[in-house]
């Protein structure tokens, strides 16, 4: 590991303690870093009033080092190798998506050779909830009309077709709750650039929106237009599964480490 990941690594292990002061020599074996790194990495923390040490040698976080989007590296690789699978096995687009603020953020995507479409959304890549594709709708479903009445300007919403539409508040609030208790969304006719996407919400494990994966392909003519449907649910809803796997091992892990630490405070 470079200086940077340690440095995110002892802090992360120290929020993963919660309140509980951990020996340093914990650390250092639980995160193979030597005991003189650890020692250079705590003095830092230390001189900056990041952490506490005690008198018995142990060490108390005196920060919260919280994400906003709350995905671990582990959580990340495998989303990754979920995404590049859909993609190689559908040859479909495969994005995972944020909300940040009023916006959607572009976490993640995969790639086609060659593009079926111009397609400009990509990593790093911002957009308003204000259009009202299948993301937005199924987002502000969850925020309910009397937040999104007090927190959005409801005269703004619009649909996401070439022409970007403007939708009339009573409408915007037909369409968003119409969506109301769903997971699962979807835009056949396509977007401004003929993308027609389908997007799932995947929640943590408290029930909380984490982000959205999606199927996104050429807005071309369907044979079968509830086949596709059906198929590419079954398709999202399986990579929820086993996303919801990791979430879970990553939980029990923790678990069975916390005791661990606790028991060494004896």
């Amino acid at each position: 590991m470079n200086p940077n990941d340690r440095l995110l690594s002892v802090m992360e292990y120290l929020m993963a303690a919660g309140d509980a002061p951990v020996k340093q020599v914990d650390i250092a074996r639980d995160l193979d870093i030597s005991p003189a790194t650890l020692n250079r990495i705590m003095k830092v923390l230390y001189d900056r009033g990041y952490v506490f040490r005690t008198s018995q040698r142990f060490v108390v976080p005196n920060f919260r080092l919280i994400k906003n989007v709350p995905m671990s590296e582990v959580y990340l690789e495998a989303l990754d190798e979920i995404m590049e699978e859909i993609t190689a096995q559908h040859g479909v687009y495969s994005e995972a998506v944020v909300v940040t603020g009023q916006d959607l953020y572009w976490h993640s995507r995969t790639d086609l050779d060659p593009p079926p479409v111009a397609i400009r959304a990509k990593a790093g890549f911002r957009r308003p909830l204000y259009e009202l594709d299948a993301m937005s709708r199924l987002y502000m479903a969850r925020l309910g009309w009397d937040w999104i009445e007090y927190q959005f300007n409801i005269a703004t919403f619009h649909d996401n077709s070439p022409a970007l539409r403007p939708h009339a508040p009573e409408r915007a609030r037909a369409l968003i709750e119409a969506t109301m208790g769903k997971d699962f969304d979807y835009d056949l006719e396509g977007n401004r650039v003929g993308l027609r996407r389908f997007a799932l919400v995947v929640e943590d494990l408290d029930g909380n929106f984490l982000h959205f994966l999606t199927l996104a392909e050429a807005a071309t003519p369907m044979a079968d237009q509830e086949a596709r449907i059906a198929s590419y649910r079954h398709v999202l809803e399986g990579a929820r599964a086993r996303l919801t796997a990791v979430m879970e091992e990553e939980r029990r892990a923790a678990e069975i480490l916390r005791p661990a630490k606790m028991a060494g405070l004896g």
